[in-house]
């Protein structure tokens, strides 16, 4: 079974820019994204519409050619602002973070261990929640 869930973050790096990290691939509008994690694949796209990331997404079950099991894919389509960050989970623990860069012309796509990638994940809600608080406070 595959865990997904969508937070709302905003770049951590000062500059305010989301850039690749060690271990993160940076896709391009309409580049192939295509990524193994645990005993799931996932490949797919996205487009640039305005500020916002237009993601297809589909995740099936790896099979082995050797087996006759039917598999069946699952679409997953987002609309994603900047710094929204995508999490996919595979049930071994292997998990893929997928954010929508700077401007909307890039895609970032984390992968590794599940626990460092929610952890990931929730700092950047954090951060984004400090931030509006920051706003809030301001006016």
């Amino acid at each position: 079974m595959i865990a997904a869930s969508l937070w709302v973050s905003v770049p951590i790096a000062s500059s305010g820019s989301l850039k690749p990290l060690v271990g993160q691939t940076q896709y391009l509008p309409v580049q192939s994204i295509s990524h193994e994690f645990g005993s799931k694949f996932m490949s797919g796209y996205f487009v640039q519409q305005g500020a916002t990331c237009l993601v297809t997404l589909m995740v099936i079950e790896k099979s082995n050619l050797d087996e006759a099991v039917p598999t069946s894919a699952t679409r997953v389509r987002l609309a994603m602002s900047p710094g929204q960050i995508l999490g996919l989970d595979s049930e071994e623990g292997r998990s893929v973070n997928v954010t929508c860069g700077q401007d909307a012309s890039t895609m970032l796509l984390d992968s590794g261990d599940r626990d460092k990638l929610v952890a990931l994940q929730s700092l950047a809600a954090q951060h984004d929640v400090a931030k509006s608080q920051d706003v809030s406070a301001a006016h």
